[in-house]
């Protein structure tokens, strides 16, 4: 106290320099983190990874995209469990990662069908493999209710943020959709411009704008997608 009394010019240039390094080390780790989610946008990027790199490259996709308590389990005995999130709706999201060059078979999604709910309780289980999938693994996969992501899915997620699951809200839906503008009603017109005749149909007429069925709402990006 003392100390400060007698220098409080040089006290006060010690906070600003302790304040300075505190925000100078929150914007380099801001950076970084930027930086590295833009180097991240190019599936190629994980062709170089190793099994528990690739586990830590989704842990920080799931993160980007909306995944909360997302925590990477992979480890020898994990039984198929190499990433746990939780939706933002509160379902458990249960991820094994394969990071393959050849293509993902019927067998591997057997064996995580065979843990997934039972031991591990998710929800929604994810199989995500950097390689494409072959049609017996699909087949397997919509019987047991797997969600499986390959190198293509992938590579749209890691660009849009955007997961391949079921009831996830879509950034770009509704957004600059020349359909849902044709069917969008005209503003509601004024008492200065209102046709005379339109005021002496019946009260309960039907608009025929209004008598056409609505448009059924967008698919979600996925949901289109044919292996090639």
């Amino acid at each position: 106290m003392q100390l400060a009394q007698d220098h409080p010019v040089v006290l006060a240039l010690v906070i600003l320099i302790i304040v300075a390094a505190f925000a100078g080390a929150f914007y380099l780790k801001f950076v970084k983190a930027r930086r590295l989610a833009e180097y991240e946008r190019n599936i190629a990027v994980t062709d170089s990874m190793t099994g528990t790199e690739f586990e830590h490259f989704m842990a920080r996709l799931m993160r980007r995209s909306g995944f909360r308590r997302v925590t990477v389990s992979g480890r020898s005995g994990d039984m198929g469990c190499d990433v746990v999130g939780y939706t933002p709706d509160g379902r458990k999201v249960v991820v094994q990662c394969k990071r393959y060059s050849s293509k993902l078979t019927s067998p591997d999604v057997q064996r995580f069908a065979g843990t997934a709910r039972d031991v591990h309780r998710a929800h929604v289980p994810l199989l995500v493999t950097t390689a494409h999938v072959t049609n017996p693994a699909r087949d397997v996969a919509k019987l047991c209710n797997i969600t499986l992501v390959d190198r293509t899915l992938l590579s749209r997620w890691a660009t849009t943020h955007t997961p391949p699951i079921k009831g996830w809200p879509s950034r770009r839906r509704h957004q600059s959709d020349p359909q849902v503008a044709a069917v969008a009603p005209p503003p509601t017109a004024t008492a200065h411009t209102r046709d005379p005749a339109a005021s002496a149909a019946p009260p309960h007429a039907t608009s025929p704008l209004t008598a056409q069925p609505s448009r059924p709402p967008a698919a979600d990006w996925w949901s289109d997608h044919t292996t090639p």
